[in-house]
């Protein structure tokens, strides 16, 4: 079995070599229209998965967005094709322990607990279950990509947005979002960018309190945050059904640090992968029910 080191190693492993393969980084991958496109999601209990797991899953590429355990795969009628290898997922499991101190005192202590499991796309299954494959398509489908539903989900949130200038950018002292005008983006550009700054938004005092969370970080924390922001984006993007760039500019100039970080500090990724999926469901809770907590949705997935 696998320390909490060695797995925090190994994850972090793979994320620096997806980073260092000079390919659009795997968040920024458009996304195909398609009833099982979106978000990587258990396909028994039907929960996106959180936190790591979703940056782990999306590293893969797959455009289906169904993953399942083994045994969960064949609770649905399907079967892992013979020599088809499996994806490590990571169960984070918050910890507390009670113990009695010399004058008597009880004591509370928390730490977290990593477990591994074993995933498989439905690319890799076998047997009837066309509940989790596309159906075939002609040319004459249409595949233009409504974006109202962007556009829904970004208004109801309530934050401010400013049209003007040649910069996109969040401003926590007067909590509001400035954005060049419409018209300035290329194609696919400008929700992305739009999800990017609302990701910084929901991190203001008054929501989720996070913009001061990564000072461990010195002066990189900056870069730290600029990633949550790439990552909550994609998560929104992904979840709405907007196509994303494929523009690199706003992020190699912050590649470097990241690789930095996350070369020097294992558990940095575990910290900005979830504050990213907290920021994107912070904003979708505004346009959607209030769904089960992140931890509670991570233990379904593998317990069902």
């Amino acid at each position: 079995m696998l320390t909490q080191s060695a797995i925090r190693e190994e994850v972090t492993n793979r994320i620096v070599a997806a980073l260092e393969s000079g390919e659009v980084p795997f968040w920024r991958r458009g996304w195909t229209r398609s009833e099982h496109s979106g978000p990587p999601t258990n396909a028994v209990s039907r929960k996106p998965y959180q936190g790591i797991n979703r940056v782990l899953l999306s590293l893969m590429g797959h455009d289906s967005k169904w993953w399942a355990t083994y045994k969960q795969w064949q609770s649905v009628g399907g079967q892992v094709r013979r020599g088809e290898k499996s994806v490590t997922g990571i169960i984070y499991k918050p910890i507390t322990k009670k113990s009695v101190a010399e004058d008597g005192e009880i004591e509370t202590s928390s730490f977290a607990l990593l477990k591994t499991f074993s995933l498989f796309h439905i690319s890799q299954i076998e047997g009837d279950l066309d509940q989790f494959r596309d159906a075939p398509t002609t040319e004459t489908e249409s595949t233009f990509v409504d974006f109202c539903p962007a556009e829904e989900a970004f208004r109801l949130t309530g934050a401010e947005v400013r049209f003007g200038g040649s910069q996109a950018f969040y401003s926590p002292s007067g909590d509001f979002i400035q954005l060049p005008q419409k018209n300035d983006f290329c194609p696919n550009q400008y929700y992305p960018v739009l999800a990017h700054e609302i990701s910084h938004w929901s991190g203001h005092e008054t929501r989720l309190n996070r913009l001061g969370k990564f000072t461990r970080f010195g002066s990189e924390a900056y870069a730290m945050e600029e990633l949550v922001g790439e990552l909550g984006s994609s998560y929104l993007c992904n979840d709405l059904g907007v196509p994303q760039s494929d523009d690199l500019g706003n992020v190699t100039a912050y590649l470097s640090n990241w690789l930095k970080v996350l070369k020097r500090d294992h558990s940095a990724i575990f910290s900005v992968a979830s504050a990213a999926s907290k920021a994107a469901d912070f904003v979708l809770s505004y346009s959607r029910p209030a769904e089960t907590s992140d931890s509670e949705s991570e233990a379904e997935a593998v317990a069902v």
